[in-house]
């Protein structure tokens, strides 16, 4: 959970109260005090506007009543712009900056930025990856500044704490965040740079700022702050995030065009701030219908006014403004649970048991456990692994070009898909085994999820066990005997014929049919697959629809 340290006495300037432990708990936090100084550990990984201490205080106005509705962005269009290289386009296409005038930068403020800058950059940033954030002294910056691709060979400058002028090259080998970030750019012949009119660096995104317009110390009094990244809302959003964190300490914003050469999702001239306009529609009764509760239209206005939004309600229909540096709100759902939050949980009333039952386990579920008992008894043993994964091991390692379900808001690029086979879990499991004694023999039982265009997300969550075997000298018909040996304690009939896999050697692979239904495949894993994982031993594996053999068996 994201932790962030911060001065008690500004908490309780930004939020006009005195903090106690109890009053975190509308952003999810636990507060530790010592002195003046405070951690709090925020419960909320998809909140990145409360990694910092303005973002605490502004839910803090509002739900004790110190303001009232969405926080407004009161930001002067300063004219000036950012111009974008065609050449950054597959590089590090996206860019987004402001100007936050008039106030005092004092040691504690400059903590305070670079510690949200940090915690933007490395979680909400997938390390620099996905977002970086650059904070300079606006006074020295000529504009228009221009944001474009060079040779990193031939461009030098010298980076924040570095006396001694290098090239980007350079950067990448002898600075500490050249070495620790260096591999996000190592694919590119091309590298990102950041200058102003007269030509003077401002940074190498998104590596490090310069020494010179890139180094801003106590006592500056303007700022330009910039968001460089790979995608083009995230960008946005840090920006905001920033923006409306200098507003509160008092900073008048002036917003910043940046100019595509290509028309992005927001057009080819973007403002910072950005203003996304995005609302959410449900229905009153859903309040009910999740929290149990029943809510005068005035009640419920006043609770989302409380929790920053702006709504109206027209015909029990419930229209939400999300605040433009939230990035978490996706369905009604999430507007609900600040209802709830905001209510106070501990004041839902309680809800009588409606009937009696007695419980048991479900037919599927007996039909796993003895699947698994059949399976450790053939010699295997169990493993369970994430259903989630990434499309290098479900498609690209396996050799296979398809459509994975890939999630929108990644925490982590190893797990950004869903699965929606179990092999290459079995072949990770496998790499990482390497050292132990041969033959391996694991199984899994699991869940998966495929396309379905008849249900209503399209999607449909399957069952599958998977089997697979490693070792020095081991072929199909090894493993057809196991299958076998499964098949027959269900009292299933099958056969086997041949198919064509990419993933699995032609001529020894076979789709396995029961009843004229293909429920699975067996066969020796493709070498090169195996390869594609590290794997140095023969893989002989099936894979078979876990629910159509529940059905079947059912029919014996």
């Amino acid at each position: 959970m994201p932790t962030i340290e911060v001065n008690i006495k500004i908490l309780e300037k930004l939020s006009g109260k005195k903090v106690t432990e109890g009053d975190l708990e509308v952003v999810k936090g636990e507060l530790q005090v010592k002195g003046n100084k405070a951690k709090i550990e925020i419960g909320d990984t998809n909140r990145p506007d409360l990694w910092c201490v303005e973002g605490v205080a502004r839910v803090m106005r509002g739900y004790y009543g110190k303001t009232k509705g969405l926080p407004k962005m009161n930001a002067k269009n300063s004219g000036k712009k950012i111009l974008v290289d065609t050449k950054l386009s597959k590089i590090r296409p996206f860019i987004a900056g402001f100007i936050a005038k008039d106030i005092k930068i004092d040691e504690e403020l400059l903590l305070d930025l670079i510690q949200l800058q940090d915690k933007l950059a490395e979680n909400y940033g997938k390390k620099r990856k996905k977002i970086s954030v650059g904070i300079y002294n606006y006074d020295r910056i000529k504009f228009p500044v221009n944001y474009k691709a060079v040779d990193p060979t031939k461009l030098s400058f010298a980076p924040l704490d570095f006396e001694k002028t290098v090239n980007l090259q350079e950067i990448l080998k002898e600075h500490p965040k050249g070495i620790e970030y260096g591999y996000i750019l190592h694919e590119h012949k091309l590298y990102p740079i950041f200058v102003d009119a007269k030509d003077d660096v401002l940074s190498f995104p998104p590596i490090i700022n310069s020494n010179y317009i890139g180094k801003v110390e106590p006592g500056s009094q303007n700022l330009f702050i910039e968001v460089t990244g790979t995608d083009h809302k995230a960008v946005l959003i840090a920006a905001n995030i920033f923006a409306y964190s200098l507003q509160d300490r008092g900073s008048n914003i002036q917003s910043v065009v940046s100019e595509y050469p290509w028309k992005t999702k927001y057009g080819k001239s973007v403002q910072c701030p950005y203003d996304f306009k995005e609302q959410i529609t449900f229905d009153k009764t859903q309040v009910e219908n999740v929290l149990g509760i029943q809510l005068k239209d005035n009640e419920l206005i006043n609770i989302l006014q409380r929790m920053q939004y702006d709504a109206k309600i027209s015909k029990d229909t419930v229209t939400v403004n999300i605040p433009s540096y939230r990035n978490d709100i996706m369905h009604s759902t999430d507007v609900i649970e600040d209802i709830g939050m905001c209510y106070g949980y501990e004041n839902l009333g309680e809800s009588p048991i409606g009937s009696f039952t007695v419980g048991k386990l479900k037919d599927e579920s007996l039909f796993s456990e003895r699947s698994k008992r059949i399976m450790v008894g053939l010699g295997f043993q169990e493993i369970m692994s994430a259903i989630l994964s990434n499309k290098q091991n479900l498609c690209k390692k396996m050799l296979l070009d398809e459509d994975t379900i890939e999630i929108d808001n990644i925490m982590s690029e190893s797990y950004s898909a869903v699965r929606n086979w179990v092999l290459p879990s079995i072949l990770q499991c496998l790499v990482k085994n390497m050292h132990t004694e041969y033959p391996q023999r694991i199984f899994e039982f699991g869940e998966v999820v495929i396309r379905d265009g008849n249900s209503l997300d399209h999607t449909r969550t399957v069952n599958k066990l998977c089997a697979g075997i490693s070792d020095i000298s081991i072929g199909y018909e090894q493993m057809a005997s196991y299958l076998d040996g499964l098949l027959s304690s269900f009292g299933l009939s099958y056969t086997l014929e041949k198919i064509d896999h990419n993933s699995f050697i032609n001529g020894r692979t076979a789709k396995i049919i029961v009843d004229g239904r293909e429920i699975g495949i067996v066969g020796e894993v493709h070498p090169q697959v195996l390869n594609n994982f590290g794997l140095e031993k023969a893989v002989v594996a099936f894979e078979l629809d876990a629910d159509a053999l529940f059905h079947l068996s059912n029919k014996k």
